[in-house]
């Protein structure tokens, strides 16, 4: 009796002294009252004694870390989650479990019962500050992917707007301005003032300059804005995203009341439209796209500062492009392997289009095949270390395009679009409408050919003769790209490797498209037809030779005349871009001023094939290699410095009998085989 007396009183005695030290701490250090506590306690989630435990807490530290815990073991946020909140060494210091005062054996502790300090039992006394949690550090270099494999998840997105529908929309884009400073340009009436970079010996090829036209400039039309969407049916297991882009890349005005002012006046156009619906197929993430969005060929892409080209003709393989996609992923562990396909718009980008067929239509040729484009990829996407924190993963991408161009030269040449009449006996032009291309579309009765096998009873036909329903020549375009991405806490490597035909609509092959290839026919003297896109596609006769007594006559010995093959100028490309965490490298704070500064160092180069390209705008190589110092102040406003350095080769001469020539195109006041570029850009970037 006596001994459980004397217990009970040591018990007393303790709950005395521990209701003691509780007021004292309360008196020094007073509730915080935070308003996320007060609001989780008023929807029944914490309770008193755990607001009260957390009130304890003697820096906002300690107790972010204990409210923490606390959603940790009521099971509302993941084991995962919290670690990554608070780091795994506080853990066991931040228990934050309610003190019970009922007197059993596991409160009655040895620091207690023995009147034990701190130190010998390993835990922390009340009202010493815990270790600080572990801040996120400074995060590698993550690859500019456009197309990304992670499927959305239901309510993933944080609206900027609720709509009555129950579809949430976010709105994002960036404020560009920059100042750019070229020392020569592509030269050339068309090619002589732009903001932005092409490949040299474009335009400078037809009379001398008296310098290589260098040039000044300051840009604040690249602003984009973009609008993301979703919207989860009830009682559905589909998610539906959205989104909308465009910029003020485009063209300049051309109204009366901004004629003087065009050059600071872009337009706005359209980037991206499209939706897309993800679900499960037998457990595996499914989904199907419909819009306007980025070509297959487009996943890698190098973080240039200067984005109204983003290196057309120096090694970025990219569009966008209306099509209807769909894709499933696999899982093996951290492996994600994501096949996907689609139906594109097949286009060429033709070359020979005049203003007036831009504003119409766009190109035709590829709509004239009766057939769509085809795109397939494949990405493999892994972490190449679990260890490794603030590091994306790595992805290995294998992706083709293959489509097909019909151009159509109709049977009668169109007549002119203007006819001149008579207004109370004044002359006077009218317009009519038909083509705008000079020459007019379609064949003449000029041209004849004797002897034509393909030639009716009279034996001297002209093309108009030959072809009394007009003809139609085609040609391929196929591409196929291998990327690799990977990111690690040092470096990111991006890589791009291209091979194809045809790829002027895909900013590469230095921009050509096709060109007439006769092979075994004999060219008798400017026989041609116009096609719809403008064009002139040769005709020609095995054998044929100009007859040297008939005016605009030909001779063919007995054989067809046909039409010369369309043969896509082929070549190749890439790049690889190294990018640096810099603040990362040299362990700067996360929140100081250092945080944000990044190195990027990449070399582009595309080549089209000698031989063919001296039979289209004799440009065979164009190489960029581009420096960039990023450094970003805060999460808003990012100041970058971009150098750059390009220079463009012209494409030998390559004759039938295997001779091969120099090219010398005009640079400035001088004919030559190379000229380049030095580019400086520099500006701020604001981002929503």
């Amino acid at each position: 009796m006596k001994r459980r007396v004397s217990r009970l009183i040591v018990l007393a005695a303790a709950v005395a002294l521990a209701l003691s030290a509780m007021a004292q701490q309360q008196e020094n250090h007073p509730p915080n009252n935070n308003a996320l506590v007060l609001l989780l306690q008023s929807k029944g989630i914490l309770s008193s004694s755990d607001v009260a435990s957390i009130n304890q807490a003697s820096t906002p530290d300690e107790a972010s870390a204990r409210l923490a815990k606390l959603l940790e073991e009521k099971g509302l946020i993941s084991q995962a989650e919290y670690t990554s909140t608070v780091a795994p060494a506080n853990a066991a210091a931040l228990s934050v479990t309610p003190v019970s005062l009922e007197p059993s054996k596991a409160h009655l502790s040895n620091a207690v019962l023995h009147q034990q300090s701190p130190a010998q039992t390993g835990q922390t006394p009340i009202g010493t500050p815990p270790t600080p949690p572990e801040r996120p550090g400074i995060s590698a270099v993550a690859p500019l992917r456009v197309l990304p494999i992670d499927a959305p998840k239901q309510g993933g997105m944080i609206p900027d707007i609720h709509l009555g529908s129950g579809a949430n929309i976010k709105l994002y884009g960036f404020y560009k301005a920059s100042a750019i400073s070229d020392t020569a340009s592509s030269g050339g009436a068309t090619f002589g003032s732009q903001d932005w970079p092409l490949p040299l010996l474009l335009g400078d090829t037809t009379a001398a300059t008296p310098d290589h036209n260098p040039q000044v400039h300051l840009k604040a039309r690249s602003f984009r804005i973009g609008m993301q969407t979703e919207w989860v049916p009830k009682n559905s297991g589909f998610t539906i995203t959205g989104r909308v882009e465009g910029d003020f890349e485009g063209d300049y005005t051309d109204v009366s009341n901004r004629n003087i002012s065009s050059v600071r006046s872009s337009q706005f156009g359209l980037r991206l439209a499209w939706m897309r619906l993800d679900h499960k197929l037998g457990g595996l993430p499914w989904f199907a796209e419909f819009g306007q969005d980025w070509s297959l060929l487009s996943s890698s892409l190098p973080a240039l500062f200067e984005t109204t080209g983003l290196g057309v003709g120096m090694g970025t393989l990219y569009e966008r492009i209306p099509q209807f996609k769909t894709g499933l992923q696999f899982h093996a562990g951290d492996l994600k392997i994501q096949p996907e396909v689609a139906l594109v718009l097949s286009s060429q980008g033709s070359s020979g289009l005049t203003t007036d067929q831009h504003l119409r239509f766009g190109d035709a040729v590829g709509a004239q095949s009766d057939q769509p484009g085809v795109e397939a990829r494949v990405v493999f996407q892994f972490p190449l270390s679990h260890h490794w924190k603030g590091v994306a993963p790595a992805q290995l991408i294998f992706s083709g395009h293959h489509s097909r161009m019909n151009e159509l030269i109709p049977h009668a040449k169109e007549a002119s679009n203007t006819v001149i009449c008579e207004t109370f006996g004044a002359p006077c032009t009218v317009s009519i409408f038909t083509s705008a291309t000079v020459p007019n579309n379609g064949f003449d009765n000029v041209q004849a050919f004797l002897g034509a096998s393909n030639c009716p009873a009279t034996g001297t036909c002209t093309l108009f003769n030959l072809f009394p329903s007009g003809a139609q020549v085609g040609n391929p375009q196929n591409i196929y790209t291998g990327e690799i991405q990977l990111p690690t806490p040092w470096v990111t490597l991006v890589a791009k490797f291209y091979r194809g035909n045809d790829m002027r609509f895909f900013f590469a092959g230095q921009l050509n498209d096709v060109f007439n290839n006769l092979g075994a026919l004999a060219d008798p003297g400017d026989a041609n037809g116009i096609s719809e896109s403008g064009r002139a596609i040769l005709f020609g006769c095995a054998g044929g030779v100009k007859d040297k007594v008939l005016v605009n006559t030909s001779d063919c010995p007995g054989t067809p005349v046909l039409p010369a093959k369309l043969q896509p100028v082929g070549g190749s490309g890439g790049f690889a871009e190294l990018s640096f965490p810099l603040s990362r490298i040299v362990h700067a704070d996360p929140e100081g001023a250092n945080s944000g500064w990044i190195l990027h160092l990449q070399w582009g180069t595309d080549r089209a094939n000698y031989a063919d390209a001296a039979k289209g705008n004799h440009l065979g190589r164009t190489d960029l290699d581009t420096a960039s110092l990023t450094y970003r102040l805060n999460k808003w406003v990012t100041f970058v410095h971009e150098a750059s350095y390009i220079v463009t080769f012209t494409a030998n001469n390559h004759a039938a009998n295997g001779t091969v020539t120099p090219e010398y195109l005009q640079f400035g006041p001088t004919l030559t085989r190379q000229a380049h570029n030095w580019r400086n850009e520099f500006g701020p970037i604001f981002t929503f």
